[in-house]
């Protein structure tokens, strides 16, 4: 009796330890929302930027390259972001880069995307091989602000360019 008394009691402790709560997963459309700070691009020239997607699918770019020779560079795009089967697809949309022209697509491969890292590996369609970028989200920074920055930087550019 001692012995069904325990069973009954042991049932009781593990049926009351186990959870039937799901855990809620967020899907990487929403872990991407944010500001991201480029960390490593693995190698060449030293590069820093910082990228904004927004809810309604933009993405704003601004980056600075410095080459070998100390020389600086700066680059904006103003792109649209989709995720698929695990690949971050950006359509360049404004862009000063004529390796990068309107329209072009580019796809990341994502290896790890959660609340702070982003890492992707981008496919090439000339045949090489492209290192991982590492990305750190800034939290509490809005998306639109570098998209506004972008904006800025554009008109500027365009308008010293007429």
């Amino acid at each position: 009796m001692t012995n069904l008394i325990f069973t009954i009691f042991l049932s009781f402790i593990v049926v009351g330890c186990s959870s039937t709560e799901t855990v809620k997963v967020k899907p990487p459309e929403e872990l991407i929302v944010g500001v991201w700070h480029l960390k490593d691009y693995g190698s060449g020239n030293y590069e820093y930027s910082q990228l904004g997607f927004t809810r309604n699918g933009r993405k704003c770019v601004v980056a600075v390259s410095i080459d070998g020779t100390g020389k600086a560079k700066l680059d904006y795009y103003d792109n649209s972001w989709e995720i698929k089967d695990g690949v971050l697809y950006s359509k360049v949309g404004n862009s000063p880069s004529s390796s990068l022209p309107k329209g072009y697509l580019i796809k990341d491969h994502i290896k790890t995307l959660n609340e702070d890292e982003l890492i992707v590996k981008m496919e090439s369609d000339y045949g090489f091989e492209s290192p991982l970028e590492k990305h750190q989200k800034l939290h509490g920074v809005d998306p639109e602000r570098i998209c506004q920055v972008v904006e800025n930087y554009a008109r500027f550019v365009n308008y010293n360019n007429t």
